[in-house]
């Protein structure tokens, strides 16, 4: 299995690098396609957008008026009229997220008050592609040409996923086109000398085989500015941060004083792919096979802005993904399987040393892989629905560090798996005006931790710690038009390999021992939460509301604690300490989330669309427990969530040859810790807005150009302090299909 997913990652990257170095050649290869295509079957059904189907929050196709969690559907009409670099861009401008974001293709989501994570294993927001895990541990490297819809489902999934969906779940569903082949193409040019391009094609090629291709490049040439002009910052008073000392006064912090800088080491390139073939084995069976690539060279990363270019570095990302689905229908059952597998690879390169700079050597490097099964079966029954499924996931990581060109030294972590075997059951009953949505699931996961030689040394071990998850959603059509909303799960994701079963001793000079040992009997981070919500959706009215209060209680986090010891050893060393993992710190979370939108054309009997909408989470309280390596204990506010976050916009479309947007989000107050200060104070970020324009013109069925305003007032603003995002930007788009 290894060296066929070698041999398929290895044949990706060539493929992809050919089309990247020969886009003529893509473009009419594609086209050939497109005109060898002959007899087709018939275009498939649009989706019905009054009331659209979803399957992230069953794992099956469901209408969402049924389902009880909160979910927001970014469409494909979305993705296309928000100006947007990468799927980060897509969900913090649409789904009211909290977000950490780097000018280097690291990003993270955080859902619901949870702190946004962009690395590791262990995550609290679980991103998906098609159902099945991405294989990618930030937003950054997720292709977005060819993206049919993204769900983005908030509140706890850990009954039907497992490990990671406690904040909530990104599904990206990926296009599957049937009928004749079509395709489209784009290039866009803009501020920065930022170059984007992206070519897709589908369809069927014959009766029973049909295919998607999509590709897309992005370079930025120039580094970019950040804003100056500032016209809202300065309107609402958003110009100084705070900083919270413990000791010493607050001290106003002015955020002024980088506008209009040019910002070094911030290019990029980078360019992205997705092939998917499927057969129609017989009438009720087919076969699909899909794989991806992401490749960037030399990311510039220009570090924290106090630093000028003295932390600036760069790295190498490339991810590679392969799928394998076999799906049918027997009677009222739809069995289906999926294999997969993934890998992530990570390498940075340090251009200075304390401060100067250095010939550029290879710092550091990463390596995440995936590989599992999904097995399910979903059985209809009148009205109702079941689905019963196993799924198996081992997720492995391994890093390396290096002093200089020549010398290793020992990494942070030893190389780990976390492997799960689960079984899950979800039922959707559907009784007249009532829904009900039990589930749950049993996780059996194992820990292994691999030996490092290397200084610190690690030990091997194995340790397995089950979990069980269960869910209950109900929903209730009060009257025509307006329903209530009940979910209650629990979610969990798993610890660290190495707080569990790892175990190094740190020897100095002296024979002084410091000893770090896993805890076998740590208990995986859980959480209980519960939200209650009120739907209207009326399409005819053009009118939708809804308004979702949740409650969440997050237990057995996990938190270092070191003892000081004396423990003489027979060879004249000893123990001076011991440290180990215990579940001492918690959380507590609650927030209300509103969305309302009103087409002004069902004044017209929708001769146009006029729409106003708004999407916003507004957090009450987020707090959790930190205990210190000394067993002390501190409750502070979960970092880098904010008070309120609102997603907002007016769109007009004239159903023919014109559609505009203006959308803007708003962020208000969050908080970090500084650590640029020596004292690393608690630090709250000012708010900010921003506004976004994109016109796009339908010259005619063929042609199509777009205007594309990011940051139309030029606001300096940062998702991380420290690394400020660009200011205003402005693009042209021409599109051709074919």
């Amino acid at each position: 299995m290894k060296h066929f997913f070698y041999t398929y990652f290895v044949a990706m990257r060539r493929f992809f690098d050919f089309f990247y170095c020969h886009p003529v050649i893509a473009l009419f290869a594609l086209q050939f396609i497109c005109h060898a295509s002959a007899a087709q079957t018939a275009d498939s059904t649009q989706q019905n957008l009054l009331n659209p189907v979803v399957v992230t929050a069953t794992r099956f196709e469901t209408k969402k008026e049924t389902i009880a969690q909160k979910l927001v559907l970014i469409s494909k009409e979305d993705i296309q009229m928000t100006p947007a670099t990468d799927l980060t861009d897509i969900v913090r401008k649409t789904a009211a997220v909290d977000v950490i974001q780097y000018p280097n293709l690291s990003s993270g989501i955080g859902i619901r008050g949870f702190r946004p994570q962009f690395s590791g294993l262990n995550q609290r927001t679980l991103l998906l592609i098609d159902g099945r895990p991405a294989g990618a541990t930030n937003l950054s490297q997720i292709n977005l040409n060819g993206v049919e819809r993204i769900e983005v489902l908030k509140g706890p999934a850990s009954s039907l996923y497992g490990s990671q969906a406690m904040g909530g779940v990104i599904n990206v569903i990926t296009v599957h086109s049937k009928g004749d082949v079509k395709g489209n193409g784009f290039v866009e040019y803009g501020s920065f000398q930022t170059v984007q391009a992206g070519i897709k094609s589908g369809g069927n090629l014959t009766k029973k085989l049909d295919y998607d291709l999509s590709f897309n490049y992005f370079e930025r040439v120039k580094d970019y500015k950040i804003g100056k002009n500032n016209w809202l910052r300065h309107a609402f008073g958003f110009e100084s941060a705070q900083k919270n000392y413990t000791t010493l006064p607050v001290e106003n912090v002015d955020e002024t004083v980088t506008d209009g800088e040019r910002r070094p080491f911030t290019k990029l390139h980078y360019y992205s792919g997705r092939l998917r073939v499927g057969y129609q084995l017989t009438k009720n069976w087919r076969a699909d096979i899909g794989g991806e690539s992401f490749q960037a060279k030399d990311v510039e990363s220009p570090g924290e802005i106090s630093s000028g270019s003295a932390e600036a570095s760069t790295k190498d990302v490339d991810r590679a993904a392969l799928d394998f689905s076999l799906t049918g229908k027997i009677g009222n059952h739809s069995p289906g399987i999926k294999v997969f597998g993934s890998e992530e690879n990570t390498k940075n390169y340090t251009l200075n040393t304390s401060g100067k700079p250095v010939i550029p050597f290879r710092s550091a490097e990463l390596h995440n892989a995936w590989k599992g099964i999904q097995v399910k079966d979903v059985w209809k029954i009148r009205n109702h629905a079941l689905i019963l499924g196993y799924d198996y996931l081992n997720a492995s990581t391994n890093s390396r560090r290096w002093t200089n060109d020549t010398t290793e030294r020992g990494p942070t972590q030893p190389a780990y798996a976390i492997i799960s075997s689960a079984f899950y059951a979800q039922a959707l009953l559907n009784f007249n005006r009532l829904t009900i949505q039990p589930g749950i699931r049993y996780d059996n996961i194992t820990f292994d931790v691999r030996e490092t030689a290397l200084l610190p040394t690690y030990k091997a071990g194995k340790k397995r710690n089950p979990f069980t998850s269960p869910s209950l959603g109900i929903t209730y059509q009060l009257v025509p038009f307006l329903q209530l909303k009940l979910a209650v799960g629990r979610a969990f994701v798993t610890t660290d390999a190495y707080s569990v079963a790892g175990y190094n001793e740190i020897r100095d000079s002296k024979g002084r021992i410091a000893v770090t040992a896993g805890n076998p009997d740590l208990k995986n981070e859980s959480s209980l939460s519960w939200d209650l919500g009120l739907t209207y959706h009326k399409p005819k009215s053009g009118i939708s509301f809804g308004a979702t209060y949740f409650s969440t209680k997050v237990d057995n986090r996990i938190a270092k604690i070191i003892r000081t010891v004396h423990e003489p050893l027979a060879n004249n060393d000893v123990i001076v300490s011991r440290a180990s993992f215990v579940n001492a710190a918690d959380a507590n979370i609650s927030g209300l989330e509103t969305e309302v939108s009103y087409d002004f054309g069902a004044l017209e009997n929708f001769r146009y669309s006029l729409k106003a909408y708004w999407n916003g989470s507004s957090i009450f309280r987020a707090r959790e427990l930190i205990i210190g390596t000394d067993a002390s204990a501190t409750t502070r506010d979960i970092q880098n969530v904010a008070k309120n976050t609102f997603n907002y916009g007016l769109e007009y479309d004239n159903l023919d040859w014109l559609r505009v947007r203006l959308s803007g989000r708003s962020v208000g107050t969050r908080k970090d810790i500084d650590y640029t200060d020596p004292l690393n104070p608690e630090i709250e970020y000012p708010q900010y807005m921003v506004f976004d324009f994109i016109a796009s013109f339908k010259i005619n069925s063929v042609h199509a150009l777009a205007l594309k305003i990011n940051n139309i007032t030029d606001e300096n603003y940062y998702e991380k302090r420290g690394y400020n995002m660009p200011g205003r930007a402005v693009s042209i788009r021409y599109s051709i299909n074919f």
